[in-house]
């Protein structure tokens, strides 16, 4: 049979790929032959893998040596692996490192940075390995030693019109060794690798993720950006001498893939309007588009016959015909895949899927085998698949590295493996439409819980599945029905895009001896009308029904709070830290900044006791310090809540209207609702739902984007579901800062006031706020907290003064608090007119 030939290959390549299809043993380092220059030893150097960022190795599977390993970084990772000549792994961790592992995945080194790293590494022909971080900076460090050889700085993010300049997209290189690197500050480098001088500096509308691919021959340029509004370009073909724009065009969402250049001269993206297209390198002209089910994280890849390989966050990989972009295969899952596939030299495909497995496909897009690596709660496979000599590298977002050797779950020991599962069947449900359970962290099940707290949030997808094959299907908001059995209190909220529900009880469920049953009914659509990713009206199809008998955990703790509530400023108070958040539904919000909501941490300070029983609370945005967690001075996110706690059952409901920061911009909740179990010492038993409400025209700049892909509408605000991690922190006592002076409150000018006299509090130092109370109700009041809040200092550095706006209508009694960090160092009850 004839086999297509790969962009630049040596003859001993092309000859490798000949002798894999007759089942020959996999290519050797000989093989590796790149047309930039990569490290010639290195069967996977960079992100995608090649110049033209075809995800395409000659290596094959073989069914000898090795057992699979993992390695625990800190936290998540969302960088994809590149693989050494010897062997050696390099991956970059949320927890700021860069590690070079051993074949054997032990440490080698590791390189500490100043921030995150979610990009990938590349390895040239001299040694060295490139990486950039969230801290601004572009590494160039010694392969072998981690040693540094230099460091290059992007432009600041004011100079540029950003908002930040982290390095999130990877790093390329050229045929005369420059280096392609896009930044979130709205610039793309081509840098000297020696000098690191800036041979030009592209300018984009918005943050770049995507890669540049290259046509080396030519010099010419592929990438994407994150720009979005409408009639904006964000498809671009650069001159890559010069970094002049060729040819541009604008997809109805942001792309942030990688594009792949094929050898017959087409460029193909996907984008977050869920379409992957298909342009003539040359000119420009759209040649196909194909249309998925939700938006595009991952990048393309290229079967040997010419096949593209699209993996979408609808949980399907398609195999497109590269001529016309028709479907030539599907493989569906249930979970989201924004992991770009790798493809060997026989046609196979690797991609991590979002339910934490590594799914390996034949090359006819049916089942090979499968494993699970990723462990719950947070089992996802985010990151891309990097093929080795030795097997597959890929990481996950608990932080852990994984190598799987060639078809491990095909060999003898594989198969007494319990994490495998093996082709061609694809185990999913037979055809017809379901309500799947989701967990916070964004994992399907089609189980559903064995047991739930009786104030737990649950959510349920609809999947309806025709002929073997998932389909675009909508709930029907007008038919959709919801009863329990015993009758509970349960908040409903059907998602923007109609595609799923989060039901949160208000406050517990009511069980009659241990039980609710949950009964859920409505029609599903098809056929909706088609505006990029945003999916409108559509016709009856079907019905769905569920029934769900959740056995309800009975509420057993102590009938006190297991930290202090303080009555009066200067007690004991209470504190919680809560980090590693996620909010996984809707699928959108993950690809836009995982990793962002993976390190945002706060703390949660306990003030004070309403007549009700119901204690309120403080969210200050947190930073770490070592293992503490200490209140950021700068932080927006500054909410007050109400906290209801019954027998180890813990509630927190925040003001409607509260405003808090997120990528440096203002937003504003309709709804939140934190709900956790807690054990004797406070700390949250598993993990905390969060469900929030959110309406898009109340979302800082994206709300514009995230309403024109569906996520919302007029009627129906975004429905947000997730979790996070809940611990007191340190040891859950705070006291009374030192040097807060004496306070008096007042209003003056629509702002309410404390003056401070004698204080030795730096707002360098402390986060210094005000809350104001309904001092009849015990409710917080909606105010502008995040954003209005004013501070004064003198000349010493010393605050004088901190405000607030008080805006709309104000109780005949407010009580006012003075906040340092998560404490209430002072409280007055004053006159709200």
């Amino acid at each position: 049979m004839p086999f297509p030939s790969l962009p630049r290959l040596s003859v001993v390549a092309s000859l490798a790929l000949v002798l894999a299809a007759l089942g020959a043993e996999p290519a050797t380092a000989a093989s590796y032959r790149y047309d930039v220059p990569l490290s010639p030893a290195s069967p996977w150097p960079k992100f995608r893998r090649d110049s033209r960022q075809t995800g395409q190795s000659p290596l094959v599977p073989r069914r000898t040596g090795g057992r699979p390993w993992s390695y625990h970084t800190g936290l998540g990772i969302f960088s994809s692996p590149v693989i050494g000549g010897d062997g050696t792994i390099y991956v970059g961790s949320a927890d700021t490192y860069l590690y070079a592992l051993r074949p054997d995945g032990t440490l080698r080194w590791r390189y500490r940075t100043g921030e995150i790293i979610d990009s990938a590494a590349l390895l040239d022909d001299r040694g060295r390995v490139y990486v950039g971080s969230g801290d601004g900076h572009l590494y160039a460090l010694d392969a072998r030693s981690g040693r540094r050889i230099w460091r290059f700085d992007a432009q600041d993010p004011e100079a540029t019109g950003a908002f930040i300049n982290w390095f999130e997209g990877n790093v390329a290189i050229g045929p005369g060794g420059t280096l392609y690197a896009p930044n979130d500050n709205f610039r793309t480098y081509a840098l000297d690798r020696d000098t690191r001088a800036v041979r030009w500096a592209f300018k984009t509308p918005d943050q770049t993720w995507s890669l540049p691919a290259l046509e080396a021959a030519s010099g010419r340029l592929a990438m994407g950006s994150n720009f979005f509004f409408a009639g904006a370009k964000n498809t671009f073909s650069l001159d890559g001498a010069a970094g002049t724009t060729r040819w541009e065009d604008h997809a109805e969402g942001a792309v942030v893939a990688s594009p792949l250049i094929t050898p017959d001269g087409q460029v193909v993206v996907g984008a977050f309007d869920g379409f992957v297209r298909a342009y003539d390198e040359r000119a420009g002209r759209l040649r196909w588009r194909f249309g998925t089910r939700d938006h595009l994280y991952a990048s393309p890849a290229r079967q040997p016959d010419g096949t593209i390989v699209q993996a979408s966050a609808d949980g399907s990989l398609y195999g497109l015909d590269p001529s016309t972009g028709r479907l030539r295969w599907q493989f569906d899952t249930l979970d989201p895949i924004r992991s770009s596939p790798a493809v060997d030299g026989r046609g196979n495909v690797y991609v991590g899927s979002g339910d934490g497995r590594l799914i390996v496909l034949n090359r006819s897009g049916t089942l090979r085998w499968s494993i699970r690596l990723a462990r719950p709660p947070r089992g996802t496979l985010n990151a891309s698949p990097a093929l080795g000599p030795d097997g597959i590298a890929i990481a996950d977002s608990n932080g852990d590295v994984h190598q799987v050797p060639w078809d491990w779950c095909l060999r003898a020991a594989g198969r007494r493996d319990p994490h495998c599962a093996r082709g061609p069947r694809n185990p999913l449900p037979p055809d017809g439409a379901r309500l799947y359970p989701t967990s916070p962290f964004g994992l399907v099940s089609t189980r559903a819980p064995a047991r739930i707290d009786p104030n737990q949030p649950i959510a349920l997808q609809l999947v309806v599945r025709r002929r073997g094959r998932t389909l675009a299907a909508f709930a029907d908001p007008s038919r959709l029905g919801v009863r329990t059995d015993p009758r509970s209190p349960v908040r409903v909220a059907l998602s923007g895009d109609r595609r799923y529900l989060t039901l949160t009880p208000d406050p517990a469920y009511r069980p009659r001896r241990g039980m609710v049953r949950l009964r859920i009914a409505g029609t599903y659509l098809t056929g909706a009308r088609r505006d990029g990713l945003a999916f409108r009206g559509g016709r009856p199809a079907g019905r769905f029904s569920a029934r769900f008998r959740l056995r309800i955990r009975p509420a057993r703790g102590g009938a006190r709070l297991p930290l202090p509530v303080p009555r009066r400023p200067g007690d004991r108070a209470g504190v919680w830290r809560f980090e590693r958040t996620a909010l996984s539904l809707p699928d959108l919000l993950p690809s836009y900044n995982q990793i962002g909501f993976d390190r945002l941490t706060f703390l949660l300070g306990l003030i004070e006791r309403s007549r009700d029983g119901r204690a309120l609370v403080w969210m200050v945005g947190g930073r770490r310090a070592g293992r503490r967690v200490v209140a950021d001075p700068a932080a927006k996110w500054l909410v007050p809540f109400r906290l209801r706690y019954d027998r180890g059952l813990a509630d927190l409901t925040g003001t409607p209207g509260a405003t808090f920061e997120l990528n440096g911009f203002e937003n504003k909740t309709l709804f939140w609702r934190i709900a956790a179990r807690l054990d004797r010492r406070g700390a949250a038993v598993g993990a905390p739902r969060q469900a929030l409400s959110i309406n898009c025209a109340d979302i800082g700049f994206y709300g514009v984007a995230l309403q024109g892909l569906g996520q919302c509408t007029k009627r129906r605000p975004m429905a947000v579901f997730g979790a996070g991690l809940m611990s007191p922190e340190g040891s859950g006592v705070q006291r009374a800062p030192a040097g807060v002076g004496r306070v008096r409150f007042g209003v003056r000018g629509g702002r309410l006031e404390a003056r401070l006299a004698g204080s030795a509090l730096s707002p360098t130092h402390r986060n210094l706020a005000i809350l104001a109370v309904d001092a009849t109700s015990g409710a917080p009041l909606a105010l502008d907290y995040s954003y209005g809040t004013e501070r004064q200092a003198d000349g010493a550095g010393h605050v004088t003064r901190v405000s607030v706006p008080l805006g709309g209508r104000v109780p005949r009694r407010v009580r006012a608090y003075l906040m340092v960090d998560a404490y209430p160092a002072a409280r007055a009850t004053l006159s709200g007119r």
